[in-house]
């Protein structure tokens, strides 16, 4: 059955209520099997497609992609709209760049299929303060510790009745979903698996390297642990400094203790009569009783006269690595990162010069997975103890689509056929209910304001609403462009105090803008205006 959404009157009150109902009747029409098949659809099978052709033999898929930009007309125009997939985007003469309709722009950047970059989130739809706290949660223990986000996360799955059940939930999040045998993966509530799949915090975990999970665990500890015994009355951190050094938690509180209180500038110091070298960089990563030397070989003092006190190397590291504004996704991103590489050869006591380094970017370029590699055949364990702070990964040779983009992209298409339907019932209220959209789009488009105002007339809707809220006649497209457009920008500075497009955007511009239009429709006040006056509504001061 056809959905026929309720539109009950027309103008200013139709839009009200239209706005006022949206999400419940737009829940019933996303609940039409054809639509909700073309949805599943899209979702299930656009990580396989690589290249614009494959997006092109699939009419499914093309027909959801279009229409989340509004392009549905042009599903049979095959060859035009694969010349719009493949434009070089850096390149301001490329088909996609030179069209007025800037949703031809959009569609492109979104998929992205003539650059290696990608594919790229669309900026239609904008985040809300929810969607931002979510994306930036790490853990499962990070979005339990947050009642309300947590509540609010739940409710979007309608699972806010297991809220108190935060031991079930944690089980829930953290649970394998490629794995059938996992936790949510056994529960019978499908929703369960949807909403781990949400936040993925096991693929995210697994994503971490270990100096991920050092920083993580030692951030903010440093000021608790400034003895031995500190050290170990904390087993949390305990445990993770040990397997820094890949070092057992299987030692007594005796020998460790030993071990941390060694005067690593004593020779004659016990973590030196241990045949394992790797205790004294455990000790030295702490160095809680080895004072800091003069140039004489005496302890430092300051200038009152007591011992000068310095980081750890480990929290040198630490705060290294917290600091470090690039992304560690490959060996030469560490080597680049002055202050971490020196942390990090300084903690494991491997000498910081020239041909150090050297091995260094050698080790960290070679491949575990070879049982012949560099890392897993040199015989010293301090660069194997290296290697293993990071997670570093051969870069994808595949397109990955960027986490959201299948929901964003499938949305769009959702909230856009919404719309079309609503214009069945009343056009108007399509207009309306697409003009922040639609405007914005524009606008983030990023060109000047000359062409923006181009791209306004070069879009039907956009021109609708700028020519109702302006009282232009209907008979003013048929003038001269650059008449056009002066009178567009003398009747937004004449209305709105500004001839700036961007300026539309601003929610309480663009609501007056929206009122106006839908005034305007409401009452036709104008009517059908003659090329014959048209002279004299230019010149007025209407």
């Amino acid at each position: 059955m056809t959905f026929v959404p309720t539109v009950v009157g027309s103008g200013v009150a139709g839009y009200a209520f239209l706005k006022r109902t949206r999400d419940v009747q737009q829940n019933l029409f996303e609940q039409n099997p054809l639509i909700a098949r073309e949805a599943t659809q899209f979702s299930d099978k656009l990580k396989d497609i690589q290249t614009s052709d494959q997006l092109m033999e699939d009419r499914t898929l093309l027909k959801v992609a279009l229409g989340a930009f509004g392009l549905d007309d042009d599903l049979d125009n095959r060859a035009f709209i694969k010349r719009i997939l493949d434009s070089d985007l850096s390149d301001n003469k490329s088909l996609a760049n030179r069209l007025a309709d800037k949703r031809y722009l959009a569609f492109a950047q979104a998929f992205n299929f003539a650059s290696d970059d990608g594919p790229r989130l669309l900026q239609e739809r904008t985040a809300d303060e929810l969607t931002v706290k979510l994306q930036a949660l790490q853990s499962s223990d990070d979005l339990l510790a947050d009642r309300s986000l947590l509540r609010a996360s739940l409710e979007r799955f309608g699972l806010e009745g297991n809220l108190s059940n935060t031991y079930f939930l944690k089980q829930v999040l953290e649970s394998d979903l490629s794995d059938e045998n996992s936790f949510a993966n056994r529960m019978p509530d499908a929703r369960l698996v949807e909403f781990a799949k949400a936040f993925d915090f096991f693929g995210k975990e697994q994503g971490k390297s270990k100096l991920d999970t050092i920083v993580d665990t030692f951030s903010g500890s440093f000021d608790t642990i400034t003895t031995t015994a500190d050290l170990l009355d904390n087993p949390v951190l305990l445990e993770e400094a040990l397997q820094i050094f890949d070092l057992d938690d299987i030692y007594t509180t005796d020998f460790l203790t030993n071990v941390l209180n060694s005067d690593l500038n004593d020779e004659a110091s016990f973590v030196y009569s241990l045949e394992d070298d790797r205790f004294a960089r455990f000790a030295g990563a702490f160095s809680f009783n080895t004072p800091v030397l003069d140039e004489n070989g005496d302890p430092a003092l300051d200038g009152d006269g007591n011992p000068v006190v310095e980081k750890s190397r480990l929290q040198v590291l630490v705060e290294a690595a917290s600091a470090s504004s690039g992304s560690l996704d490959s060996p030469d991103d560490f080597l680049d990162a002055t202050a971490l590489r020196d942390a990090a050869l300084d903690l494991f006591g491997i000498a910081n010069t020239v041909a150090s380094r050297g091995l260094v970017e050698r080790i960290l370029n070679s491949d575990p997975e070879v049982a012949t590699s560099l890392v897993n055949v040199y015989p010293d364990e301090r660069f194997t103890a290296l290697f293993n702070l990071f997670n570093f990964r051969e870069p994808e040779t595949a397109r990955v689509y960027p986490e959201g983009f299948v929901e964003q992209v499938t949305q769009n298409y959702l909230d856009r056929q919404f719309e079309i339907q609503v214009g069945e019932s009343d056009p108007t209220m399509r207009v309306a209910l697409a003009l922040e959209r639609e405007l914005k789009q524009v606008v983030d488009a990023g060109t000047s304001n000359d062409a923006s105002w181009f791209s306004i007339m070069a879009s039907p809707p956009l021109r609708e609403v700028f020519e109702g809220a302006f009282r232009l006649p209907s008979s003013f497209g048929s003038i001269d462009v650059d008449q056009q457009l002066s009178v567009l920008k003398s009747r937004a500075e004449q209305f709105y105090d500004t001839s700036e497009v961007a300026d539309f955007v601003d929610p309480e511009r663009l609501e007056s803008l929206r009122q106006s239009y839908l005034l305007s429709s409401s009452a036709q006040s104008l009517g059908s205006s003659s090329g014959a006056n048209i002279a004299s509504i230019i010149l007025s001061g209407f």
